[in-house]
């Protein structure tokens, strides 16, 4: 046997864990550990409090300490980091003591390891500090020069594959240092690029030789095997659904070279059809005897439909929609094809009214206009295989009442068309065109329409405020690279969408937006994710260089549901429902101003009980969220979450300059349908200058000649714990934030 083999084989044995004779052995005697570690009485062991390893250049502390098995006390997590530096208590450390029989072995790991990397004359010390009670270890590494190669060469190639592709694929040649690791990694690539073409059984024999001279001769010897070509694809189960949109999801067929990515891939594709239960694809091949140039191969793809009909209906709770009801009847394969015709039903702000603003039905709205019933009744159809298996169609029609808290309430009906269009295993783009015939509560419009377009006359909130057509037409795009859709700890993800709407697309609104998306996930040590999020967006609208200037004063206006909202549960949690940005306050002349004194009420109220004004949001039109969480899963259900929330709200977005930050931590519970989730956020907000208007008792909005310095948290002095608890922001929903 070659010597290289030979550490190949004790590289093997040392890093599967300590040999044999550790432990009682007849050489060694017994360890004078082995009792302590059985929870026998013994004398203590010395805490290693320091691990070190010197004279270490190619390879890094990380990957040599994942190599051994003497640890050191550290901090059982890094969100306990601070408990570590200031105190020694024994919940924040994992505690690590003493062995010197696992040091000695150690030593020969990490020689070992390096021979693997290609030092083979690398030498490995261990020097072990102790008093009894503290102990610190050092290896004292000698890396010796690395191992270069002067003669690479690959043989067997089928006519497949050429020789300067195989040497890509492998990306280890002559001038490189030799390295088992990262040649075994090129290897694998190479056997995967031949197994994608049809060579199923493909492997490659390595052969080494180490010369006097400290180079490295490499040789691959590859045997690809048989090649294989599909001879038929059968479908068996499929009936029902439809062998053509089935074949048109399967993407391999006959006559194809064997491709196991692809053959994942459409297995990938029919579990996603909502009309199959399982599929599964079995081979049938000749034995190897029988093989010749080109083998056949048979697949077989079974299919178990799923019942045609489902029924599902939900109960759900948050603080800006209280109670909410959904039910879903759902048929999966209409008519065959795998098409799906859903219908939806849907209730919120459920006792929102008997509630009257308190918890847990707090952010509903400050009026009572906004804690009216809402509802959605839709009908949606979705073919899955829209001329080719790439494209998929989906249309629905709908009639809803929607409430945004202290913004306005929307009544309307519409409809959706859409065409998606599958880019790859995890992108996609959506054209969409979406018609609605949309109007406005004019109690609960009114203050938007005044202080963003000057309308505070009742007649002129009556014009404005009446339904029109809003049909926008829509490109949007997903990346999606994050390891689970509900709970992702590795990945990111991004999406963008452009909208526009114009007489051309049947609008009675004209404007012109973009919003784009950002999101990454890793995990720092198992079981704790660092996730972040940015967010950005503007909106333009007659008046600017997207449309021609000079429209009628009434269609200059931008739909509010087009303009951008921050704060809240989705958003920033600092602060209430869409309340970040510019606002107005609103207070009532029956209730708060009956004297008629405006401007001396409104002062009064700002410095005696400015919790009496109505804060609503003018929107703006650009926006900037950051979001930062540091995840910590407990179990498979619950987790504990610290973030900080950044966002900002101006009519440019160049005026993105001061964000505010707010901090805060949340409990998650993952549910079936999703992360249900509490979110307590801390208000940083100071005394802020804010324009105010009087609402009088025949509807006409009166604005303030001047804004009035709001400081709803400390305008009394307060006691630092009742002024935390007015700061504290309360959310209850479900999914994750982002």
């Amino acid at each position: 046997m070659k010597p290289a083999a030979l550490a190949g084989l004790a590289l093997a044995v040392t890093l599967a864990g300590p040999p044999p004779f550790v432990g009682p052995s007849p050489h060694l005697g017994p360890s004078p550990l082995g009792a302590q570690a059985a929870g026998e009485a013994g004398p203590r062991r010395a805490e290693v409090n320091s691990l070190r390893f010197r004279g270490n250049e190619t390879l890094s502390d990380g990957e040599l300490r994942a190599v051994i098995e003497t640890r050191s006390t550290e901090c059982t997590s890094l969100l306990l980091s601070p408990f570590c530096l200031l105190t020694n208590w024994g919940f924040a450390h994992r505690r690590a003591y003493l062995d010197t029989l696992d040091v000695r072995i150690d030593a020969d790991r990490l020689r070992l390891y390096y021979n693997f990397r290609g030092h083979f004359e690398a030498d490995v010390r261990h020097v072990v500090r102790t008093n009894g009670v503290d102990a610190s270890v050092s290896f004292i590494i000698e890396e010796g020069p690395a191992t270069l190669i002067d003669e690479f060469s690959i043989e067997g190639l089928p006519e497949a594959l050429g020789a300067e592709e195989a040497a890509g694929l492998v990306d280890i040649g002559v001038g490189d240092p030799f390295d088992r690791g990262r040649l075994q990694a090129g290897v694998d690539s190479l056997i995967g690029s031949l197994r994608r073409q049809g060579y199923v059984n493909a492997m490659a024999l390595e052969d080494f030789a180490r010369g006097l001279d400290g180079t490295a001769q490499v040789a691959l010897d590859v045997r690809p095997g048989a090649r294989y070509r599909l001879r038929e694809v059968r479908i068996e189960g499929g009936e029902t659904i439809g062998e053509d949109v089935i074949r048109d999801l399967f993407t391999l067929r006959a006559g194809d070279y064997y491709n196991q990515e692809a053959e994942q891939e459409g297995q990938r594709n029919l579990f996603g059809l909502e009309a199959i239960r399982f599929a599964s694809i079995r081979r049938e091949s000749p034995p190897p005897e029988a093989a010749t140039a080109d083998s056949a191969l048979d697949l077989v793809v079974q299919v178990t439909p799923a019942p045609p009909l489902a029924t599902r209906v939900g109960f759900g709770w948050s603080t800006d929609q209280c109670l909410r009801t959904e039910t879903r009847l759902t048929h999966r394969n209409l008519f065959g094809g795998g098409r799906r015709l859903e219908f939806t039903g849907q209730l919120g702000n459920i006792f929102a009214d008997q509630f009257d603003g308190s918890f847990p039905c707090s952010q509903v709205g400050a009026d009572r206009d906004f804690r009216t019933l809402n509802y959605l009744l839709q009908a949606e159809l979705l073919i899955p295989v829209a001329l080719s298996a790439e494209n998929s169609f989906s249309a629905r029609v709908f009639v809803e009442r929607e409430t945004i808290p202290d913004v306005f309430i929307q009544e309307g009906f519409g409809a959706e068309i859409g065409l998606t269009r599958r880019l790859g295993p995890r992108m996609s783009a959506t054209l969409s065109y979406s018609p609605g015939y949309t109007g406005f509560g004019e109690q609960s419009a009114d203050i938007f329409f005044c202080i963003n377009f000057g309308f505070c006359e009742p007649e002129d909130i009556v014009t404005v405020s009446r339904s029109r057509w809003l049909a926008p037409l829509t490109l949007s795009g997903l990346y999606n690279e994050t390891d689970d859709a509900l709970r992702p700890t590795r990945g990111h993800y991004l999406t963008a969408e452009g909208e526009v709407a114009h007489e051309m697309t049947g609008s009675q609104y004209r404007y012109a937006r973009i919003v784009a998306q950002a999101a990454l996930f890793r995990e720092l040590e198992p079981g704790l994710v660092i996730a972040a999020r940015a967010r950005t967006g503007i909106v333009r609208f007659p008046g600017t260089r997207i449309f021609t200037p000079g429209a009628p004063r009434t269609d200059r206006l931008i739909h509010p549901s087009r303009r951008f909202f921050v704060g809240g549960s989705q958003s920033v949690r600092g602060v209430g429902p869409n309340l970040l940005g510019p606002r107005v306050l609103v207070a009532d002349e029956a209730e708060d101003c009956p004297a008629g004194d405006f401007e001396a009420c409104v002062e009064r109220l700002a410095t005696q009980d400015p919790g009496a004004f109505d804060p609503r949001p003018r929107g703006g039109d650009a926006h900037l969220e950051l979001s930062i969480e540091l995840r910590r899963y407990l179990s498979d259900r619950w987790s504990l979450v610290f973030f900080g929330d950044a966002g900002s709200v101006s009519q440019r977005l160049t005026e993105l300059r001061k964000l505010q930050w707010t901090p805060g931590m949340g409990l998650r519970y993952a549910s079936p349908i999703g992360s249900i989730r509490l979110d307590i956020g801390y208000n940083t907000t100071f005394a802020t200058e804010l324009p105010a208007i009087v609402s009088t008792e025949d509807g006409t909005l009166v604005q303030m000649p001047q804004p009035v310095l709001f400081d709803p948290f400390r305008f009394d002095d307060p006691h630092p714990l009742l002024e935390l608890w007015r700061r504290v922001q309360i959310h209850v929903s479900i999914g994750e934030a982002f």
